[in-house]
């Protein structure tokens, strides 16, 4: 289960506090306690060889335990802090300064003495607790001789029950007093680790703010500043949140990017369509207004050749409009594709019946190469008929009279033909060539061109052939003609045979 950021920053905090303060409590217990242990040992390390130095009873090497527990109770007195024992050189004890039903141990292992009488290893040492069966206690002892025979050892608990009975209800008081400064100080830990661990869990946070303070200033465009680099397979949600944000970002920017496209595209047409607006429409007024004014002095024949002006020019206006129209609807993508399956050959003959009449008036041939195919395409006739035309009407313009025209169709797979629509007409400039598919664009041999035309023909079929999921190439020699060719989804005759 993924935790969300405030789990994440609750579990930090809490399990760093429970365990900086869990350090904190076992590091001066044990401190305490061996710095305790270490002083009290240091304190009363001869005390043992001094009581066995100077006792006369321990000094002949005496055997009378009952003269030694004597002298223990007496001593035990004096220091209710100390135990005393007497071992014999195995360790068992043999007398004692205590109640003998408090006793729990029989021997007293004697490497932890000898550790400390021959000085074999740093304080503090402890030894075996006569009291219990497993605890282990600060001591002080000494070896017992008579002459140079080892009778024994004189063992002291230098913290005896007494002393930590004593000492623990002190402690009490002593541990309320540190519990406060610890409370006080583990509060003022805990709240300066939460400031760092909040600081380390809300810095992505602050950087997607000013990632998203800086796009504001700049009016959202994200080549202006540099973004923060985001983990997008990261499981923190602020890395989530701001790949999100950055891909917000890049289809945004990739939005306006279109739309000063189009606008800019638009206030290009709009300033080129005006000019070939107007001409019609001048021409359409000028010619109104002199059969409004001269009607009745103007010939039949004068006023028949206006009334054909304004004909060509109402036309001319009228097939301006719709290519605009056509355009628009094309460039806004709402246009709806009906796909279907037919002969391409048997297309391109019914479009060039359409142009028989144009295409006879300059005496241009114009032939479909192979003249009998079959090749199958599966696209949108009536798209594809729209661009057929308006490619074989340019070439009809740009061709010379006695010209040629060919349409080429060649199966390059089972899934794909291509069509190529060529003429020897006038060519177009190799520098040209990028720009003929612009909207509005007219190249330099249209000057040869009388007719008059609008110049949105290229960039109506460019689009068409985008719809169709197709793209146009084109190749041209100035002077020498042009060929258009592009290509279509092919049904192959094996899927079509039972």
């Amino acid at each position: 289960m993924k935790l969300s950021l405030y789990h994440r920053l609750s579990l930090s905090l809490l399990v760093v506090f429970i365990v900086m303060l869990s350090i904190f409590f076992t590091w001066a217990e044990h401190l305490e306690q061996t710095t305790r242990y270490e002083s009290e040992q240091q304190l009363h390390l001869s005390l043992a060889a001094s009581l066995a130095r100077d006792n006369p009873l321990l000094q002949e090497g005496a055997y009378d335990h009952q003269a030694l527990k004597n002298l223990f109770h007496t001593l035990m007195v004096l220091g209710p802090a100390f135990e005393f024992y007497f071992l014999d050189p195995t360790g068992t004890i043999l007398t004692h300064s205590i109640t003998p039903s408090l006793i729990k141990r029989k021997r007293i292992d004697l490497l932890p003495l000898i550790q400390l009488t021959q000085n074999q290893a740093s304080l503090p040492i402890y030894g075996d607790d006569p009291q219990h069966e497993n605890r282990q206690k600060v001591f002080s002892a000494a070896p017992v001789f008579n002459g140079d025979k080892l009778i024994g050892y004189l063992y002291v608990i230098v913290a005896g029950e007494r002393y930590e009975s004593a000492y623990s209800r002190l402690d009490s008081d002593r541990q309320a007093e540190l519990s406060m400064v610890v409370l006080v100080g583990a509060l003022l830990f805990l709240f300066i680790v939460m400031l760092g661990i909040f600081y380390y869990f809300t810095r992505p946070l602050r950087k997607l703010n000013r990632d998203i303070q800086c796009l504001k200033a700049v009016g959202f465009d994200k080549s202006k500043v540099k973004l923060t680099a985001w983990m997008p397979n990261s499981s923190n949600e602020v890395h989530q949140l701001g790949t999100a944000f950055e891909i917000m970002v890049d289809q945004l920017n990739e939005q306006l990017n279109l739309l000063q496209q189009s606008d800019v595209r638009r206030r290009e047409l709009l300033a080129d369509i005006s000019h070939d607006l107007r001409t019609p429409l001048s021409s359409l007024q000028g010619y109104i207004e002199m059969l409004a004014l001269k009607g009745d002095e103007l010939t039949t024949q004068a006023r028949s050749k206006y009334i054909n002006t304004v004909l060509k020019s109402t036309l001319q206006l009228k097939l301006l409009i719709d290519q605009i129209f056509e355009l628009a609807h094309l460039e806004g993508g709402q246009v709806s594709l009906s796909f279907e399956a037919f002969n391409l050959a048997e297309l391109l003959y019914d479009v060039i019946a359409k142009f028989n009449l144009s295409a006879s008036a300059k005496n241009i041939d114009i032939t479909v190469k192979p003249s009998s195919s079959y090749t199958q395409v599966y696209s949108d006739i009536a798209k594809l008929e729209r661009v057929i035309s308006n490619l074989l009407e340019n070439a009809i313009r740009h061709t010379s009279k006695n010209g040629k025209i060919f349409f080429t169709i060649e199966e390059l797979s089972d899934q794909q033909c291509r069509l190529s629509i060529s003429d020897n007409g006038t060519g177009i400039r190799s520098e040209e060539l990028p720009y003929i598919f612009d909207t509005r664009y007219r190249a330099s041999n249209s000057i040869q061109d009388q007719n008059k035309h609008t110049g949105l023909g290229l960039a109506i079929t460019k689009k068409l052939l985008e719809l169709l999921d197709s793209d146009i190439k084109v190749q041209s020699t100035l002077g020498e003609g042009s060929s258009f060719s592009f290509n279509l989804a092919r049904i192959s005759n094996k899927s079509e045979s039972p």
